[in-house]
């Protein structure tokens, strides 16, 4: 009996209740850091437990360190080309999702000290099989651009740097050094941990609340390293579909980002439509309130995108609204069903 009403209607097999609009205000959990972030003691007990530190007066301050540029004076172009000089073979095995500040030769790996939207990463290329592990810092953490040569000595990660405090502004953070001129140690074993061995190391499955202990976190048979959606399992219908075409709007034309496993385009919604939609070219993100709450607290480089509000439904069934947010600007999706196929749009009248 339950298959006969699957082919006479769709069966939407989780709630609905968080995607449609109910008259209520409804609020990004982004932006809402908490005001202890700028205690020094806070900062202090909040260093994960992992990563120990020591002060050496030798190294750089965080002023000191950021007034340095090596490629002072030069044009953009003949950076981005001494850059790719420098890193070549990791830009060759990781692209562009990351920007590489150190490399070092160990034994037989070749390793980098690189960033990206999460935070700082130690990338290894052995046997030309490359790997990346997120470090695992805190939000109020600095590293510093200019590192020592030797950075990985007996089996240990070494990285100068300082605590900072931030306080949030209009449109740019305002940092302040509150410890400088630490080294920070990191074992590599807790660094290179994969207890479910899926290719993400476990600091990286915590920050991103995939199960450290399951290859397939959402249980739908691709494994969390393979999977573009790896939060959610995913779902066909019309309201996926639709914010499938929003997320296809957003990426530019043959942008196909499929074998970028250490980057992703991140949202907020606890709408279930949009977090079990079914990516075609690029890694998602589909974050709960709370997720991105937590998310926002933990990345010193706000790695979001797009908050999506919930969808208002027009005069007629064919026409539905969405308000979004990203940054410092917002606006209205404006979608019409038509066909069996979705047409999306942005409202002019609401952009800001």
């Amino acid at each position: 009996m339950k298959s006969l009403l699957v082919l006479l209607f769709p069966v939407y097999l989780f709630s609905q209740e968080n995607c449609f609009d109910d008259g209520q205000k409804h609020y990004s959990a982004k932006g809402k850091l908490s005001h202890y972030t700028q205690m020094t003691e806070f900062i202090l007990l909040n260093n994960p437990k992992h990563i120990k530190y020591k002060e050496n007066r030798a190294n750089l301050s965080y002023e000191e360190d950021e007034r340095m540029d090596e490629y002072s004076g030069m044009p953009y172009e003949q950076r981005m080309s001494e850059d790719y000089k420098r890193f070549e073979i990791f830009y060759k095995y990781f692209n562009h999702q990351f920007h590489y500040i150190r490399l070092q030769k160990a034994g037989k790996s070749l390793y980098a000290v690189a960033e990206n939207q999460f935070g700082h990463w130690l990338l290894e290329i052995k046997g030309r099989k490359p790997k990346a592990y997120y470090i695992g810092f805190s939000k109020n953490t600095y590293v510093n651009r200019r590192q020592k040569n030797g950075f990985i000595r007996n089996n240990t990660l070494f990285l100068d740097g300082s605590f900072i405090s931030i306080k949030k502004g209009i449109r740019f953070d305002e940092w302040t050094a509150v410890k400088d001129f630490l080294t920070f140690e990191i074992s590599l074993d807790d660094i290179k941990k994969d207890s479910d061995g899926d290719g993400y190391n476990d600091l990286f499955e915590h920050l991103i609340f995939l199960n450290s202990d399951s290859r397939d976190t959402d249980g739908d048979g691709i494994s969390d390293f393979e999977d573009l959606n790896p939060l959610h399992a995913s779902e066909r219908n019309r309201f996926t579909e639709l914010f499938e075409s929003i997320i296809e709007s957003d990426l530019g034309e043959n942008e196909d980002a499929t074998r970028d496993y250490y980057s992703f385009k991140i949202y907020e919604s606890d709408c279930n439509f949009f977090q079990r939609i079914h990516p075609k070219d690029t890694r998602i993100l589909v974050l709960s309130g709370s997720q991105a709450y937590q998310l926002e607290n933990n990345s010193r480089s706000s790695p979001f995108g797009t908050f999506y509000g919930r969808i208002k439904k027009g005069p007629d069934e064919t026409t539905f609204y969405i308000p979004y947010f990203k940054s410092s600007s917002g606006g209205r999706i404006i979608a019409e069903y038509k066909d069996g196929k979705w047409s999306v749009l942005e409202d002019q009248e609401y952009k800001t």
